[in-house]
């Protein structure tokens, strides 16, 4: 009964407080409360970071190492014509394949932006002519019917991405339907699931897939390849084929020593660890912009308790004189000012929870909700602004009646 009491008395002090210093009362509930946001967003970010990172791992399917055309490098006095070499070519991954045992598979690609129709609804795509070895490289999931097979390496079949089937038609387009490319038609073989973005920022559920003899005779007679994925297998050190990799392309396109390469190998793998090395360094700047905001706070509702105690000290001389003991005076503010910082920690709660929801929304893999962290956020917000507040009260405690009551 006592603490119901003690509580309501402090809600009323706090009140009083809010309405005699507006906005330093505003400011520092601000402070407190973007603060305890901020340290749930930043334990968002994180989950959403080593989530993706792992979901993106295990649709590599292994190790996998891209090879792809270097830029061109300029030249003084001449137009350049075209951004890359064009030195890349099937025969190439036929030979990478020959030459390496460690490689599993390797599986050519050409690409390029064009339209794709059904009926009336048209979308801009990413088409990919490339092998039937792709699905099992990349470890596609497909949502309906089945990626085309070696029997139809010749045909006009399609496999559209999961963003492209639900813009050509709402329900999604449905394995043997028909659908315009390059003003030709092409039957869809299958529907892949939701992909996401990809390590060089492709949305892959943008993207659609034909054969790649089937590029070459209908769609353009390209002499180079875009990429090659090479699959390596689990015991291969991916260190070593890559540099093995390099030196095969240079004797193969006749590069000498100190030309620039035509061709860059990258491992899916360290360009996944920079990504996340990326994240986590978004996630401690976020962390670490919570933490300020955070003693901002709490400094701020010292400072702000500090000027109450000043503004009141009349008020602690007479309970004092009544017999109040400087525990009663030390609990008093304390409540006081805990109070104060419990409504900013309530609003940033609201708030954290909040960007919780939205990230979790636009992120590309699915997060449950976790309590964990509006609790910790809670917890540690709640930390500072007692630390902030025992000042405050041990110097309330502290006053003896006779300085207190003096004018």
């Amino acid at each position: 009964m006592r603490a119901v009491s003690a509580t309501g008395i402090a809600l009323r002090a706090v009140w009083a407080v809010l309405r005699q210093n507006r906005v330093r009362s505003i400011l520092t509930l601000a402070l407190c409360g973007l603060g305890t946001a901020g340290v749930i967003l930043a334990g968002v970010l994180a989950r959403i970071n080593l989530a993706e990172i792992e979901a993106r791992m295990r649709s590599l399917g292994g190790g996998l190492l891209v090879i792809s055309p270097n830029k061109l490098p300029p030249y003084p006095g001449r137009a350049r014509q075209l951004e890359h070499f064009i030195s890349l070519s099937p025969e190439d991954g036929a030979a990478l394949a020959a030459e390496l045992p460690e490689a599993r598979a390797v599986v050519p690609l050409v690409a390029r932006d064009t339209t794709v129709r059904l009926g009336r609804p048209a979308t801009r795509v990413r088409l990919v002519g490339t092998e039937p070895q792709f699905a099992e490289v990349r470890s596609l999931d497909l949502a309906r019917g089945h990626f085309f097979t070696p029997s139809e390496s010749q045909e006009r079949v399609i496999v559209l991405g999961h963003a492209v089937s639900r813009e050509l038609a709402p329900q999604g387009v449905r394995p043997g339907e028909t659908v315009l490319l390059a003003g030709q038609p092409y039957t869809v073989s299958g529907v892949i699931g939701p992909q996401g973005i990809n390590f060089a920022g492709e949305d892959e559920d943008r993207q659609v897939f034909i054969p790649l003899e089937t590029y070459r005779k209908r769609i353009a007679n390209r002499p180079w390849l875009t990429h090659l994925y090479l699959q390596l297998a689990p015991e291969a050190d991916s260190a070593r084929v890559v540099e093995r990799v390099q030196q095969l392309l240079r004797a193969r396109h006749g590069r000498l020593v100190g030309q620039v390469e035509d061709a860059l190998v990258r491992d899916l793998a360290d360009m996944a660890a920079q990504q996340s090395g990326l994240r986590t360094t978004a996630a401690w700047a976020v962390s670490i912009t919570s933490g300020l905001l955070l003693v901002l706070g709490a400094v701020g509702i010292g400072t702000l308790m500090l000027l109450v105690v000043r503004q009141r000290r009349g008020e602690i001389g007479l309970r004092r004189a009544l017999g109040a003991t400087p525990l009663d005076i030390a609990v008093q503010f304390l409540l006081e000012g805990m109070t104060l910082a419990t409504l900013g920690v309530l609003a940033g709660l609201g708030l954290g929870l909040l960007a919780q929801a939205v990230a979790s929304r636009w992120s590309s893999v699915p997060l449950g909700f976790d309590a964990a962290l509006p609790a910790i956020a809670a917890l540690v917000s709640l930390g500072v602004s007692v630390a902030a507040c025992l000042v405050p009260a041990v110097l309330a405690a502290r006053l003896e009646p006779a300085v207190a009551l003096r004018p």
